[in-house]
């Protein structure tokens, strides 16, 4: 086995400690926004972001952008604010250096179970299966994100791994091929969605296309009412979901909820205009308590 195979190997967090991710993201966003800020005006309007930073390729740095606001790191409550977070629950501290009117302010837990539970609670039916009573294909999942372990697995099973959860196995294929549906919220909107093709049986990693949609092209009304009291019930102003559509029944559910959402795998570039001019049109809604909901769209300097 080479030393590679052996790194890949390793579990999180261990792989990140080796590699120093944190500081060489911290590195590199503190750089990307510097690049940004220089194309600015000094008396640009501010969007502050804390703890982290967002790196260069997050969907967010297209749209501030788009809208000629500056990335600043110090939380004020008479300046946007948004909680930026890449982990999967806030630092227990962390609300306390945040302003009241901060963006994501209340979105301090998106683990999978907690997906799970809101899911259940809005939608009236759930995702999440008992693995010692449940009979047939389950999905276990890491409770935290972007840990990337998810496996299908054949139930009742003699004992529940620990920080795993588990779902139902939503068949969401179509054509050989694993259809994923994500969703990008801001505020009181759905600004846009996403068709997401992977080959199966690729069902957890390996998108090959991203195709944008808009909301109304992949869910009807009752759905999108859905998808909204969802991110009501996570507190989630500003991030996207992933939805799965079970191509036996029809139903949907939301299988994650992502608060630092990054730029979308395989997207073409020639669809970049319309998706990030789309998403900073709608971003301005948040921008609101601040006096910044009519900013003007620009042409995007990248």
């Amino acid at each position: 086995m080479t030393p590679r195979s052996l790194f890949k190997r390793l579990p999180e967090p261990w792989r990140g400690r080796l590699t120093v991710r944190q500081t060489r993201r911290w590195v590199v966003a503190t750089r990307g926004a510097a690049r940004h800020n220089a194309r600015l005006p000094a008396d640009a309007p501010v969007l502050n972001f804390w703890p982290l930073r967002p790196q260069p390729i997050a969907p967010i740095f297209q749209i501030m952008d788009r809208l000629g606001l500056r990335a600043g790191f110090a939380p004020r409550a008479d300046q946007p604010t948004i909680a930026w977070e890449t982990g999967t629950w806030f630092p227990p501290r962390g609300p306390a250096r945040l302003p009241a009117n901060a963006i994501n302010a209340r979105c301090l837990d998106v683990s999978k179970s907690r997906v799970a539970d809101a899911w259940a609670e809005v939608a009236g039916y759930p995702l999440a299966v008992d693995p010692l009573t449940t009979s047939g294909t389950l999905v276990e999942k890491p409770e935290e994100n972007a840990r990337h372990g998810g496996r299908i697995v054949t139930g009742p099973l003699a004992r529940r791994r620990r920080g795993f959860v588990y779902q139902r196995l939503v068949d969401c294929r179509i054509d050989g091929q694993i259809h994923q549906l994500r969703v990008v919220v801001t505020g009181t909107n759905l600004a846009l969605a996403y068709e997401k093709w992977r080959p199966e049986p690729e069902w957890f990693t390996g998108t090959r296309l991203s195709v944008p949609r808009t909301p109304d092209e992949l869910f009807s009304a009752a759905e999108q009412a859905l998808l909204l009291s969802f991110t009501r019930a996570m507190h989630l102003d500003y991030g996207e979901l992933d939805v799965l559509r079970d191509e036996i029944n029809g139903l949907i559910y939301v299988v994650d909820a992502n608060r630092t959402p990054t730029r979308p795998h395989n997207l073409p570039q020639r669809d970049w205009p319309r998706v990030y001019d789309t998403q900073a049109a709608a971003f301005r809604e948040l921008l609101a308590p601040w006096g910044l909901a009519e900013l003007p769209l620009l042409q995007a300097s990248a």
